[in-house]
């Protein structure tokens, strides 16, 4: 078998695709010249990296080296458009096969990649991850931020992190015009075996002790409440169901109820809160698939558990699962600074917050010991709020009649409902 450099670049998603493929044909430019086989190549979709590395893999070779050039989200690369986004979710990049060397790398030379995923993808391939912290920029230079206009004297084009307006601010991106802003230097990752709970398990008594009643969470449960299937015996999946406290809420409207979470100290908890309700079961589940009949549920919540969950493929079983005219509903926390025309929804849900700290006391408390817990930390760690658009995007591609609307927002992060009609 024969070493092999990949260059993969995304030319749909957003703006840039063109520069994209210049940074690509750059970097398999120079290492030509170094002697090394080069495989170049877009891929716009997911199925494009299936078919790019079951061809390697049919002609017997072997990757040295896997580098990406384009957009990526909080979770890694996206392909496809805003308008049809794609992402490889956790699981899929888990069980994505890649023919890497034994001494291979891979480097993803894209926005943020070294937050959660370069690491995520090193411990799940085995193989020394690189990635960027900050957002990346264009640049006619290869060590330092040099206009990209001025890539035209020589036809080169490279891509590097960088601090700019977007993450340092005016003063910052001044300098970088300037020319004093240098290329960051790559963040390496390298394997390892160590086994990482990123569930709620460490956290779930104080979890637990918290949300023992779900309605503190006025907002999202009065949208619930809205949304709520008018029919008599709903039959109701909550997917990330924690405790089972919303379960127990609706317990006497449904014609069953399941919860399903990967945190099995949670369940615990969940089975004991809904001791008294034989219509409730709660089921540990750690993959995508849902173990439950095709039309088994008039209705599916995900209650601040979107965002860790393998979208395309979750989304493929609850669609699946679902009765026909059946109900999604998806409340989550999403990341976006606060616009001047959503002062007044910030001031509203300030003004609710401070009065809610003295209606409820006990859950305030609670919630300061389970927030400030280094194993809640930990676990954000492992599992970062995604951004605003990226969430946003996706529903409404994927259900472009859903409705969406932002219900609570604070400085840095709002919470986001969004509910459609399946089939």
């Amino acid at each position: 078998m024969n070493d092999l450099i990949v260059i993969i670049y995304t030319t749909l998603y957003k703006k840039g695709g063109g520069q994209f493929k210049i940074v690509a044909e750059t970097m398999a430019s120079e290492k030509r010249d170094e002697g090394l086989q080069v495989e170049c190549s877009s891929a716009d979709s997911k199925q494009d990296i299936y078919a790019l590395f079951s061809k390697i893999k049919f002609n017997k070779m072997l990757i040295k080296e896997l580098h990406f050039i384009g957009h990526s989200g909080m979770y890694g690369p996206m392909f496809g458009s805003v308008e049809y986004p794609e992402q490889f979710s956790p699981h899929e990049l888990k069980t994505l096969q890649i023919p890497f060397e034994k001494e291979a790398s891979a480097t993803f030379h894209s926005c943020r990649s070294a937050r959660w995923f370069a690491p995520y993808f090193s411990r799940v391939q085995h193989v020394k991850t690189l990635g960027y912290h900050w957002y990346t920029t264009f640049s006619s230079d290869k060590y330092k931020f040099s206009h990209p206009s001025y890539a035209k004297k020589q036809g080169n084009l490279y891509l590097f992190g960088c601090p700019g307006k977007k993450s340092h601010g005016l003063i910052v991106a001044l300098k970088k015009r300037l020319g004093f802003a240098k290329a960051e230097q790559l963040k390496i990752f390298n394997p390892t075996l160590e086994n990482i709970d990123t569930s709620y398990n460490n956290v779930a008594e104080l979890y637990a002790n918290t949300f023992k009643d779900i309605k503190v969470r006025r907002d999202e449960f009065s949208w619930i409440l809205k949304h709520f299937p008018s029919k008599e015996d709903v039959s109701m999946l909550d997917i990330g169901c924690g405790n089972g406290a919303l379960l127990k809420e609706f317990a006497n409207r449904l014609s069953k109820g399941v919860g399903v979470d990967a945190s099995e100290n949670l369940l615990k908890y969940a089975k004991e809160l809904n001791k008294s309700y034989a219509n409730l079961d709660f089921i540990k589940v750690d993959s995508p698939a849902l173990p439950f009949n095709d039309n088994s549920f008039d209705l599916v919540v995900s209650l601040l558990s979107f965002r860790y969950l393998d979208w395309d493929l979750i989304i493929e079983e609850v669609n699946r699962v679902l009765t026909s005219n059946g109900q999604l509903i998806i409340i989550d926390m999403v990341t976006a600074p606060v616009r001047i025309w959503e002062l007044p929804l910030f001031l509203k849900s300030k003004v609710n917050h401070y009065l809610d700290r003295s209606r409820f006391a006990a859950f305030y408390e609670n919630l300061r010991k389970l927030v400030t817990h280094k194993d809640w930390a930990k676990m954000l760690h492992y599992n970062p709020i995604r951004s605003q658009h990226e969430m946003v995007n996706y529903l409404k591609s994927r259900y472009p009649n859903g409705e969406i609307k932002v219900i609570n927002i604070g400085l840095h992060s709002r919470v986001l409902a969004f509910q459609a009609q399946v089939k």
